[in-house]
């Protein structure tokens, strides 16, 4: 049995360890994978919202959304590790219309039975990279 961040447990057959923790991350479901990953951003610094309203799984804000808009949206890879051409496509063409920097978040096996989450952003002119620890991030105030 592995657990996740959050305290659920993904309870998987037993097999070669190969075998068992490929099972286990096919296990997680869609709320477990996004839950993992908003952990992680959280853990980060981040606030973290739905991003449902913006076509991903979250929205970070690197201060109060009230005072601020958010700087990143999250689209989170399904659990058979497939990217799908066409919704990354779609994701990064609309980015520089919501001023945002798309993130693709991918839940990986860590060595301690724990998650990991791999990243890869998607920067463009409209919408530059940032990160929380570089000053003027999070001073797009409203």
């Amino acid at each position: 049995a592995k657990k996740t961040e959050h305290g659920a447990k993904v309870i998987c057959a037993d097999m070669s360890e190969t075998e068992n923790n490929a099972k286990c991350m096919k296990d997680l479901s869609a709320n477990e994978r996004i839950s993992i990953v908003r952990d992680h951003f959280v853990r980060k610094g981040y606030r973290v919202h739905s991003g449902l309203q913006f076509g991903c799984e979250l929205v970070l804000y690197a201060n109060d959304p009230g005072r601020v808009h958010s700087d990143f949206c999250v689209h989170v890879v399904p659990s058979d590790s497939q990217l799908d051409w066409r919704m990354i496509q779609t994701l990064v063409r609309s980015m520089p219309d919501l001023h945002k920097t798309l993130i693709v978040a991918n839940v990986t096996e860590g060595n301690d039975d724990s998650y990991e989450v791999d990243e890869l952003a998607f920067a463009t002119e409209h919408a530059p990279f940032r990160h929380k620890n570089i000053k003027g991030v999070g001073e797009q105030v409203k």
